[in-house]
């Protein structure tokens, strides 16, 4: 064997300390690789929870503000308007009920010159009504054309899931003094002047986001009214 001092090579040693430091620079890509992938993630995760938000927030909104109710008959039935107990006459139509506290979770009926989905977007009026399923944390909406006649709760069986992963769907109506809770046509014979409707969704992380908006409604039974100013916010919650 030639043991030549001349002869290049490696010692146990020298491949140790190279091989530590390969391991240590992996470690460090790896560890940054991992730490933007997260990021990112969590940035996807949000931006799909604010897409959605933003969207239901804005088409709402704008159903509401296009909300419709026939002001001769509001006119005509006003010495007619029921009891709380009473049952509301047939003649009547229930043009606009909202209560976020439904049992049922039918939480915003209305009818609006305004449809959303493909195909229903002509002119007209529809039927329009939400549902949050707490449950499973859906807003659900049924629309159809409005033949003059609001259709019963049992026969609005084609419903659409409107958004997903929603924890929470708040509602308030002006009435020009004062938000109230709640609001039935069949009781006051007018629409509120506004609607303020606030939404809160949770991303996969578990990250509550809050979307809050204030429609105005433009109908004519409102004209010369002044109701509070529209408002578009994004609020996230930890």
């Amino acid at each position: 064997m030639n043991n030549s001092p001349g002869k290049g090579g490696f010692t146990l040693v020298e491949l140790l300390v190279a091989l530590a430091i390969i391991v240590t620079i992996v470690t460090m890509v790896y560890g940054s690789y991992f730490a933007t992938s997260k990021s990112t993630q969590l940035c996807n995760a949000g931006l799909t929870v604010l897409q959605q938000g933003r969207k239901v927030l804005e088409q709402m909104a704008q159903q509401v503000r296009c909300s419709y109710a026939d002001a001769n008959q509001a006119s005509a039935n006003t010495a007619a308007v029921p009891h709380k107990r009473e049952a509301m006459p047939e003649n009547i139509i229930n043009y606009f009920r909202g209560d976020p506290d439904n049992p049922g979770g039918e939480i915003l009926h209305l009818v609006t010159t305004h449809g959303i989905f493909v195909g229903q977007q002509e002119d007209g009026l529809f039927d329009v009504t939400y549902k949050f399923d707490r449950s499973t944390a859906t807003l659900s909406l049924y629309q159809t054309k409005f033949v003059g006649k609001v259709k019963d709760i049992a026969e609005r069986k084609n419903w659409r899931p409107f958004a997903e992963n929603v924890e929470a769907v708040e509602l308030a109506f002006f009435d020009g003094e004062q938000w109230l809770p709640k609001w039935d046509f069949g009781q006051k014979q007018k629409l509120p002047y506004a609607v303020k409707i606030s939404i809160t969704c949770k991303d996969e992380n578990d990250k509550q986001y809050c979307y809050g908006t204030v429609a105005d409604i433009c109908c004519r039974n409102n004209q010369g009214s002044v109701g509070p100013p529209d408002i578009l916010a994004a609020v996230e919650e930890q």
